[in-house]
């Protein structure tokens, strides 16, 4: 009400502003009464009677030639009748007058109908009001994934008992950056839903992000836990190692280092990696690095690979290993990195409940230039997750994000 009341007021400032000069009058001396007009008109009558007098006593006396006291009798009549007929008649004034207070009147009806006009036609007066920081979007971001996160943030907000809904929110927190919050969301996802590997592992990962690269404390007892629940798996193997060289235990990270390298095939993609650690190690301790560790002849299984990060390696790797991996050459990096995407690939196969591990897979491919095979992993992701919506929302702003259709 108060909205359409403020119009009101400045329809009327406009409309009085626009008519103010078509309302003045554009003749003053039109404006003066009727009796000062009428004395006006007598007092000049009177003038102009008295020089007629005068010229004729003149004429009489001889001052003045007949002629001349013509042509002066002439002139004064012409004054005297001008003066006596200026009053009659409407003013000069009045009809342009009229026509202002005509144009003034047209233009105080036409102004407001011509605003309702297009106000309703172009306008949206039925539309419910919408506060203005749920229509900005923060900068850097997508606007689905904005309003994805905003809606699972109300929720917990309300329930935060709400195991699934931290369990959803903490790897988009990861995506974006938001490490602190994704360690968070992970802990509350393992206090509510219960442990698996993946929320122990999204949680350390969040924990060395949020930590430079340090593996915190948090971090090595997620890791050590899911080294007991799966022996096998690289990720924790390696972290547990790097754990050990930050704290300048460098035999032990050697040890394990040389232990994951002598597991795998010598042609395996992650190797590598391991490969520079381990040297760094030895060149701390003193020791040769040549020959390498020998590795078996069989690759590891697929399950064993470690899974892929947002940027495409490792995920969280710290600063060093980065150098590490960017010091390979690009052919030997891109296998590393395909093989342990096959090895997600085929682990996501046989078990695609799997929220956050689609989601690296799909980046990944995305990453890896591959945008056919990211798109028919989301469509399996999403296949498989067909009686999670929440799930199901967050692949949809997945692919929002990375320019895939879903």
């Amino acid at each position: 009400m108060l909205l359409w009341v403020g119009f009101a007021v400045l329809t009327a400032a406009v409309v009085a502003a626009l008519l103010r000069p078509l309302l003045a009058d554009a003749h003053p001396e039109a404006a003066t009464g009727d009796v000062a007009e009428g004395v006006s008109r007598v007092a000049a009558s009177a003038v102009y009677r008295d020089q007629l007098a005068e010229i004729e006593a003149e004429r009489a006396r001889g001052l003045i030639a007949e002629a001349e006291a013509d042509a002066a009798r002439v002139e004064i009549a012409r004054r005297l009748l001008a003066a006596s007929g200026a009053g009659g008649g409407s003013m000069p004034g009045a009809p342009a007058h009229t026509y202002s207070r005509a144009v003034a009147t047209m233009v105080a009806v036409a102004l407001p109908l011509f605003a309702i006009i297009a106000y309703l036609t172009i306008g949206a007066p039925g539309r419910p009001g919408v506060p203005h920081a749920s229509r900005v979007a923060p900068a850097g971001t997508t606007p689905g994934v904005t309003q994805l996160v905003a809606q699972v943030e109300e929720r917990l907000r309300q329930h935060p008992e709400d195991g699934r809904g931290w369990d959803v929110i903490g790897p988009v927190y990861l995506r974006l950056g938001r490490y602190g919050d994704a360690a968070n969301a992970f802990q509350q996802a393992l206090r509510l839903v219960g442990e698996s590997q993946d929320r122990l592992a999204g949680l350390a990962e969040a924990q060395i992000l949020a930590s430079d690269g340090v593996v915190t404390e948090a971090a090595r007892a997620a890791y050590a836990r899911i080294q007991q629940l799966a022996p096998e798996r690289m990720e924790p193997r390696f972290w547990l190692a790097v754990a050990a060289e930050q704290d300048g235990k460098f035999e032990e990270a050697a040890t394990a280092y040389a232990k994951l390298l002598g597991e795998g095939d010598e042609t395996a993609e992650w190797r590598p990696t391991v490969v520079e650690r381990w040297r760094a190690v030895r060149t701390k301790l003193g020791l040769p690095t040549d020959p390498l560790p020998p590795g078996k002849g069989v690759p590891p299984a697929p399950g064993k690979v470690a899974s892929v990060g947002s940027a495409g390696k490792a995920p969280g790797l710290a600063k060093d290993d980065v150098d590490a991996a960017q010091s390979m050459t690009p052919e030997a990096r891109r296998q590393m990195i395909e093989g342990m995407v096959a090895g997600l690939d085929k682990r996501l196969s046989e078990d695609g409940r799997d929220l956050e591990g689609w989601q690296r897979l799909i980046r990944a491919y995305v990453v890896l230039g591959r945008r056919e095979d990211a798109q028919a992993a989301l469509k399996r992701a999403q296949a498989a997750l067909a009686q999670e919506a929440a799930s199901l929302e967050v692949l949809g702003a997945l692919a929002l994000t990375l320019g895939l259709s879903s």
